[in-house]
């Protein structure tokens, strides 16, 4: 095994074969401007909680729905009614009077547009075979 990107990565007789240019365990190349796959509507989720405790329930909470993309950031590609789900979980977490929480919906042709640059990464799109 070696490590590369900090992804594990088998090689020699444990690596399997995915397609030309892929190894299991790495992540497929993304380029955000080329992706236009957003299934549903891409909401962009950010707080700020007060409370230790909430932070982590908070951060939990999201890290089942989306892509963590900063420390208190999340980037979620979700049909309307799993959003509202989530929305509601965390209006019950968050202290309405200490902490402060948003989300944005951003279109399928606005996601097509994002652009980001220096240490900022995007969640990247990940190959995966079942056997």
């Amino acid at each position: 095994m070696r490590t590369e990107n900090s992804n594990t990565v088998a090689t020699g007789a444990d690596a399997l074969q995915g397609p030309p240019g892929y190894e299991v365990g790495l992540f497929a190349p993304y380029d955000p401007r080329q992706d236009t796959e957003v299934n549903h509507m891409l909401y962009l989720i950010a707080y700020d909680i007060s409370s230790p405790a909430r932070l982590r329930r908070v951060a939990k909470t999201c890290e089942q729905y989306g892509a963590r993309i900063e420390k208190s950031v999340f980037e979620c590609d979700l049909a309307p009614e799993r959003f509202d789900k989530l929305w509601a979980r965390l209006q019950k977490l968050v202290a309405e009077d200490e902490d402060a929480l948003v989300a944005y919906r951003i279109c399928k042709s606005c996601a097509a547009k994002i652009e980001s640059a220096g240490a900022l990464r995007r969640p990247d799109q990940r190959l995966m075979y079942c056997l």
